[in-house]
Parts: C-alpha cells; structure tokens; sequence
C-alpha cells in the first residue's frame, strides 16, 4: 500500500538508493518506475502488414533511463490500451515509422490535449530501432511515436534529437532490419507538405478513421494491440 509522500528504495551494486515520486502524471495520479538493472520494459505490439495481409509483431524495450517522462507515459498508454487499432499513418523508408493517433474520437481529442514535460537530454544518441515521441514544440508530447527506420543516413541520425522532445526512450528488441518494422505498407509516402500521404490533422478529426483513412489510405498497416509482456494475465487474475 502507498501513499503521497511515500519514499521508496531500490538496490543497485549493494547500495541502497531512496526516491519520491514526482507530484503526478498528465492525469494527475502519482507514478514512479524503478527498474533497478533491468534492461528494461518489454511491451509487444501485433500488428498487420504488407497492407494489412498478415499479422507479426514489434518487440519493443522500454528504457525508463533514458528518458524517464517518455517511458511512462507510454507504459500509461499502452496499459490503458490506448495503441490498440492505430494507423502507421506515416512510413517513410531510411527515416521513420510514425504512429499514435487513437482510433477513438473522443479518446484521442482528450490525450492530445494531455502534453508531458521534455526529458532532460541523456546524450543519446538515435539509432535505427530507436523509439522517441513526436513534438511540436518545448513540452508538446502527448502520443504520437516515431521509430527510427533502417538504412537511415548517419546525416539524418545526426538530426535525430536536434529538438527538444526528440528523445529515445525505448528501442525495437532483436535485429531491427530484420523486423516487422520494414514490412509496414509504406506506398503513400510522407504527410503533407513532403507528400500526398495521410495528413494527421485530417486524422484527428472526427471522421479521421471512420472515413477519411479507408477511402483514401486504404492499403494502411495498423497496431492490433499493445501490452506489457510481462503483465500478460494479471488483469484476468486479479478479477477471480
């Protein structure tokens, strides 16, 4: 049992290290990781591709230590299912994968509205496989991702993190170029203005995946679900 205030401990190399949590998350419920020397938190997302005719899978390895406010609120969302049933709206081959525009209305309007703090730069530097939220500003994050995609140029990589919310705070688990990430349907290009692909303020709005997305982006790959591996059963166990 926990309280506000409550301080916890953690051990690392035989030294005892004390925390409290920080005020609270974008919901205004207090949170805190401690991962210890863990490599981290595996979340697995199924997903559809080469246009929907499939189904395979993104490991991906949360690192709370890279960035901290990132790796929460990411767990928060995929804990609240939040993933499940969004689009790859924009797939760019040697740059990047983006999703995380909800497939519910009034769910997404609400979420993007919740922004988080930008974490305090690490150094890192982004790799293919690497995982950041989108931004468009100092302190914009609320849930879009983007996944740093194979064969990018070290030119591009060097750009990676240049803005303020650019930091990596998970990674694709295995060899990323032989992942499901470069089977994502990628036909459409980049958003506007690069390209013709699908316009995200488009998305958001309220026909964004009832209309707009299958009648002109039909051939799109999407995120079937999203979970901590690790928790997999316990939501079931604790209603017996």
């Amino acid at each position: 049992e926990t309280f506000l205030g409550h301080e916890f401990s953690y051990e690392v190399d035989g030294k005892h290290h004390f925390v409290t949590p920080p005020p609270g998350n974008v919901n205004g419920e207090q949170f805190i990781i401690l991962a210890g020397e863990t490599n981290g938190f595996r979340v697995r997302c199924e997903i559809t591709v080469n246009s929907q005719q499939y189904m395979d899978y993104l490991d991906i390895l949360v690192k709370p230590y890279w960035a901290p406010r990132a790796a929460a609120r990411f767990l928060e969302l995929v804990r609240s299912k939040y993933y499940d049933g969004v689009a790859f709206n924009r797939v760019v081959p040697k740059f990047l994968t983006q999703f995380g525009i909800g497939k519910d209305y009034f769910v997404r309007t609400k979420e993007r509205e919740l922004t988080i703090w930008d974490d305090f730069p690490k150094d890192i530097k982004f790799e293919p496989g690497y995982i950041s939220f989108a931004g468009s500003g100092h302190d914009s994050r609320t849930t879009e991702l983007f996944v740093v995609m194979p064969g990018t140029s070290p030119e591009q990589l060097v750009k990676f993190g240049e803005n303020s919310w650019e930091t990596p705070f998970a990674v694709i688990d295995g060899d990323v170029d032989k992942s499901a990430l470069n089977k994502i349907y990628s036909g459409y290009g980049d958003m506007p203005p690069f390209a013709k692909g699908p316009d995200s303020t488009k998305i958001y709005d309220v026909d964004g995946y009832t209309t707009y997305l299958p009648k002109n982006f039909p051939k799109l790959d999407y995120v079937d679900r999203c979970y901590v591996v690790e928790e997999v059963g316990l939501e079931e166990e604790s209603e017996l």
